[in-house]
């Protein structure tokens, strides 16, 4: 089965929760594509290291960017505060990425909009 590379950003309780899911999923539905964590992004590095290590993602870094632009990362999954989501998912689309963005996705209507 082919892979595709999830990058999450966030490390918290919701980023675990999207590690735990996408690490299940296959087991659950029927897949054409493998999910696979390839990469973690947390600006506390520390917490980035702990989650690469207990939740079994291949790369880990404190640049958010680095992961949206990384060609292994085909799904961006962003579980950080409401506050940065907008710019994230933005620049996740603007790669070409698939974009799985906890709620809300902006702060107001009409950011959600753009």
């Amino acid at each position: 089965m082919r892979e595709i590379g999830v990058g999450i950003i966030g490390t918290g309780f919701m980023g675990k929760a999207h590690a735990f899911a996408y690490r299940a999923v296959a087991g659950i539905f029927p897949l054409k594509l493998q999910p696979v964590l390839e990469m973690v992004a947390d600006n506390n590095a520390e917490a980035g290291a702990r989650a690469h290590a207990q939740l079994g993602f291949r790369r880990v870094t404190a640049d958010w960017k680095q992961l949206v632009a990384d060609p292994k990362v085909g799904i961006v999954s962003i579980t950080t505060p409401n506050v940065v989501h907008k710019e994230m998912s933005l620049a996740a689309i603007a790669a070409g990425k698939h974009v799985h963005c906890e709620k809300p996705i902006a702060p107001n209507a009409d950011d959600a909009k753009e």
